[in-house]
C-alpha cells in the first residue's frame, strides 16, 4: 500500500528549517508511541534517524547561508537521505495499520492523514446507538474498543472522556474510524476513561452510544 494514500507526504517541497521542524516534532511523537517506540520491526528507520537527519539538514543549511546560497550538494544529499527514510517509515506504519487492522499506527506520528473523499451511503445510518465493548490490553495502558457494524455508515467518531464525564463537553473527539474496532494506547493507568461512538452517514449522524467507562489496567 503506497503511503501517500493515507498520508500528506510532501516532505522532499519542505523548505530546510520547515523540514527540520518536522523531523524533530515527529522524532518525539514516535518515540512517545506506545506502539511505534515499542513494537516497530527494528530496520524501520524511526525516531533515532529522524534525529540524525533533523542535525545533518540544519548543519548543512547553515553551510549554504555562510556561502549565500539556496542549496548546496550536500543540502540537497542530506535532505534526500531523510526523505527515503521518513517515505519508509510512512509506507511500514500504513502496511502495519492495515495487517493489525488497528489505526493507532496512523494517529499522533507526525505524519498527517488525508482526508478521504466523501462516499454516498444510500442507507440511512441506524437510528438505534452502539452498544460499545471496552476491555483492557493487549498491552499495558491501552484499551481495545469495539462496536457492531452500521451498514448505512461510511465511517465512525469515536470520543473519550478521561475522568467521570460532567456534560457533552467532557468528550473529545479521538479519530474519524472506518473499522468497528481500535486499540487505543497511551492511557493513564488506574484512571476511569469514558468512550462514546456514533455512526456517520450521508451527511447525517447516529446518536451516540451510552458512554461505557472503565479503569486502566
Amino acid at each position: 500500500m503506497n503511503p501517500t494514500d493515507r498520508f500528506v507526504m510532501n516532505h522532499a517541497s519542505m523548505a530546510p528549517p520547515q523540514f527540520v521542524t518536522w523531523l524533530d516534532d515527529a522524532a518525539t511523537l514516535q518515540a512517545a508511541h506506545i506502539k511505534i517506540s515499542t513494537l516497530m520491526d527494528s530496520w524501520v528507520p524511526t525516531s533515532p534517524q529522524f534525529r540524525i537527519h533533523k542535525e545533518n539538514i540544519a548543519n548543512e543549511w547553515e553551510k549554504a547561508l555562510a556561502l549565500n546560497l539556496r542549496t548546496t550538494k550536500g543540502l540537497q544529499m542530506a535532505t534526500s537521505a531523510a526523505v527515503d527514510d521518513v517515505y519508509i517509515n510512512a509506507a511500514y506504519l500504513v502496511i502495519r495499520a492495515k495487517k493489525d487492522k488497528d489505526e493507532a499506527w496512523l494517529h499522533n506520528n507526525g505524519f498527517t492523514l488525508k482526508e478521504k473523499t466523501k462516499r454516498i451511503y444510500a442507507r440511512p445510518v441506524s437510528f438505534l446507538g452502539h452498544v460499545l465493548r471496552v476491555k483492557n490490553g493487549p498491552q499495558i495502558g491501552e484499551v481495545t474498543v469495539s462496536w457492531d457494524k452500521d451498514p448505512g455508515a461510511g465511517s465512525y467518531q469515536l470520543q473519550i472522556c478521561k475522568g467521570h464525564p460532567q456534560g457533552e463537553e467532557s468528550f473529545e473527539d479521538y479519530a474519524q474510524l472506518t473499522l468497528v474496532r481500535t486499540i487505543i494506547g497511551n492511557r493513564e493507568r488506574a484512571t476511569w476513561y469514558y468512550f462514546r461512538v456514533r455512526s456517520v452517514g450521508n451527511n447525517e449522524y447516529g446518536p451516540w452510544s451510552e458512554p461505557v467507562g472503565i479503569v486502566i489496567t
